[in-house]
């Protein structure tokens, strides 16, 4: 069988993985990897601002990987996706569906018209009502120009993806593992570069699915402005700066990071810190809030991923704000050990970060059409 290929557009890089399978603790086996940064201004708020710099950057990251560039799934994240689930009858092809709820114009979103929308369906139950068999499908619906911008970024690419699936689904195909027969609830939260999303599921069905404009360089930028530090500054001291949590114990992860760094007369960049995370935090405990009031039962667990995670404090902060367990996450993914992959060792280990930084990518990688 061929590795399955994933393709991660972030607003700072391209992320390119090839997956040979899942082993039988769970992990998947990352064959090869390819990361390309992308332009600054390429990609603002989640949304691409130039398709060709952004091709050229996809171009970078499957040459890098050695990857051919078809029969791959990319990901697609933007404040627009929306959710939802409706009843159809049982006889409808899984190709019928869309067209059937755009008959019923029944929206979906509430910010754009179903006119407007590229339409996904997932088989959730069947049931009998009235004595006519119904399924319950989970719907996505996102902007077919959403849609139409990464297709046109594969085309200027030369690249044809097999699929476009939602980067909140992948994130919780990385960073969880479900049971068929168990309805556990666990939320997802990756604080990327310029924007978070908190994803939610159910079983083994995605639940809620909320993008915030709010991330990592809004939390950067607040240091850049207390210490007048270029942005790279800006990001060495974000790592060993602690967040000021009244009740806060040492960030503990699956990683063992090294947390033994205690920075001297950083008082006003952990001050700014705080701020910032403060209005971070407020708006991820809002999603899983608005998640939980929604559907009537509250997430049992909170993953937290993207390199932000990993401010010293952050989890603490969000454990006390919403009262839910709450981890550090490791994607369910190794890289192999190769003569390719030699370089992304050190010391016998890979380097956390590029792990957390591929985990969307080995998600999407792992993508099933689903029924």
């Amino acid at each position: 069988m061929a590795d399955m290929i994933g393709v991660d557009i972030g607003a700072t890089a391209v992320r390119v993985v090839s997956v040979a399978g899942v082993d039988s603790r769970g992990m998947a086996i990352v064959t090869k990897l390819g990361i390309s940064s992308i332009k600054e201004g390429a990609i603002i708020g989640g949304r691409i601002r130039s398709p060709e710099e952004v091709s050229v950057a996809l171009v970078r990251a499957f040459k890098e990987a050695g990857i051919r560039r078809y029969g791959f799934v990319i990901g697609m994240e933007s404040p627009d996706i929306a959710l939802s689930t409706i009843a159809l009858p049982a006889s409808l092809k899984k190709l019928e569906r869309s067209d059937a709820i755009r008959t019923m114009n029944r929206p979906i979103s509430p910010t754009f018209s179903i006119a407007d929308s590229a339409l996904s369906t997932c088989l959730l139950e069947a049931s009998e009502i009235n004595r006519v068999t119904m399924n319950t499908v989970s719907v996505a619906a996102a902007l077919q120009s959403d849609v139409d911008m990464l297709s046109t970024i594969c085309s200027l690419a030369k690249a044809t993806p097999r699929a476009i699936d939602l980067t909140g689904a992948a994130l919780l195909r990385a960073y969880t593992r479900a049971n068929p027969e168990n309805l556990e609830i666990s939320t997802v939260v990756s604080i990327g570069a310029s924007r978070t999303t908190v994803a939610t599921r159910a079983g083994m069905h995605l639940r809620s699915l909320r993008t915030i404009a709010g991330a990592g360089f809004e939390v950067t930028r607040s240091i850049m402005q207390v210490t007048g530090e270029d942005f790279e500054k800006a990001e060495e001291l974000k790592t060993v700066s602690r967040l000021n949590n009244a009740a806060a114990t040492k960030t503990r992860s699956s990683y063992q990071l090294d947390e033994s760094f205690e920075a001297d007369g950083l008082e006003p960049i952990e001050r700014s810190l705080n701020n910032a995370t403060d209005l971070l935090v407020d708006s991820i405990a809002q999603a899983i809030d608005s998640d939980a009031s929604n559907f009537g039962s509250v997430s049992q667990g909170v993953i937290l991923c993207g390199g932000t995670a990993l401010l010293r404090g952050l989890k603490e902060k969000l454990t006390q704000r919403i009262g839910i367990p709450v981890s550090i996450g490791r994607p369910w993914a190794e890289l192999e050990r190769s003569r390719r992959n030699a370089l992304f060792f050190r010391d016998g280990k890979v380097d956390p970060r590029l792990m957390l930084a591929i985990g969307p990518a080995v998600g999407l990688a792992l993508w099933k059409d689903p029924q």
